[in-house]
């Protein structure tokens, strides 16, 4: 798969792991789910990050970067 989609999908994992362990907290319950999200969200964006041909991402360039993957994958 393309790291740059990989990349994003992890970034997008983030937010859920969030609501998870909100949810976890609020019910008073083990966060299982929130840390099974944040293990694959860290694992995704930490192998995309280190197998960037620039060395990595730079925060200024993920609007660039889901643009371009969208439209990569977006059919016409």
């Amino acid at each position: 798969m393309d790291r740059d989609l990989l990349f994003l999908i992890g970034l997008i994992f983030l937010p859920l792991c969030f609501v998870a362990f909100v949810s976890a907290w609020a019910d008073r319950r083990r966060p299982w789910a929130a840390l099974i999200l944040l293990v694959i969200a860290a694992g995704l964006i930490g192998w995309a990050w280190t197998t960037h041909p620039g060395g990595g991402y730079d925060w200024r360039e993920i609007p660039d970067i889901a643009m371009a993957t969208l439209a990569r994958y977006w059919p016409r």
